[in-house]
């Protein structure tokens, strides 16, 4: 095992597969539910073509030191774009991660870029990246060790970025964050949980990540949808042959090479 795996051994069998997606219909209700803002996710995907010329100066590879570029294996190319642009469009006074890497790299442009005041906090006991330097607050420890009140802190517009363990346990970051955290703020955040797929289920090459984040978040939006404003729910429009075509020209004149996921980020407002 890799340094800091351990083995968790279950009772009873566990076979994850891909009920939703892989070949089979999309989860009924959640797609009916994130189809209602098509209009609104195109709407937003054009005003990514704002920031055509900003784009073009960001190198495809490879990875150098603390500057982004667009193929790094991590952040696939839609989720880079919308982080750059919200931060751009929105320009919070805050914007914190929990967990850090890439999207930092993206921010720090953005920010650089387009002249922001905006402040960056990074949640992360171990970012994969010397990013230090690029933030203005930096809190190194799981999240499940800091005081959660900072998450009442954050004000209407304010961007706050999740991309931690996506595994829901007994004091987990992902249970910390959807029981200690997201009730906690205020109207008006727009918070980012990435690597979700809703309204499918995960890949099945991911079957062996066990990863369940993205059920608690159908969860909350299958409970009446009304916590949330979605803004982007990148999965559905990755899959969806009309909101992919608004970026088509840009990823195309970019040189980028998408695939079939070119954004896994899901992106809300809350209400």
């Amino acid at each position: 095992m890799a340094h800091g795996d351990q083995p968790i051994y279950f009772e009873y069998p566990v076979t994850p597969t891909p009920r939703y997606g892989s070949g089979r219909p999309p989860h009924l209700q959640l797609h009916l539910l994130i189809d209602r803002g098509r209009a609104r996710y195109s709407s937003t995907l054009t005003s990514f073509l704002d920031f055509e010329g900003r784009f073009s100066k960001i190198a495809l590879g490879p990875e150098i030191a603390r500057e982004p570029c667009w193929n790094n294996g991590s952040l696939p190319a839609l989720d880079s774009m919308a982080l750059y642009a919200l931060l751009g469009h929105v320009g919070p006074k805050r914007f914190v991660e929990i967990g850090s890497g890439h999207s930092t790299k993206f921010a720090k442009r953005a920010i650089t870029d387009l002249g922001l005041s905006t402040q960056i906090t990074s949640i992360d006991p171990l970012p994969r990246a010397d990013i230090d330097p690029l933030c203005d607050h930096v809190i190194r420890e799981p999240l499940e060790r800091v005081d959660p009140s900072w998450s009442g802190d954050l004000e209407s517009g304010d961007i706050l970025f999740v991309d931690g363990s996506h595994r829901c346990f007994e004091n987990s970051d992902v249970a910390v964050f959807f029981l200690d955290i997201l009730p906690r703020l205020h109207p008006g955040v727009i918070v980012e949980i990435h690597d979700i797929f809703l309204p499918y289920d995960y890949p099945s090459p991911w079957n062996v990540n066990l990863w369940s984040e993205q059920y608690l978040l159908a969860s909350w939006l299958l409970s009446g949808g009304d916590h949330f404003e979605i803004i982007l729910p990148n999965a559905f429009i990755s899959q969806d042959p009309e909101l992919r075509s608004v970026l088509e020209p840009l990823w195309t004149g970019l040189g980028l090479k998408v695939g079939l996921w070119p954004g896994v980020s899901f992106w809300v407002r809350t209400r």
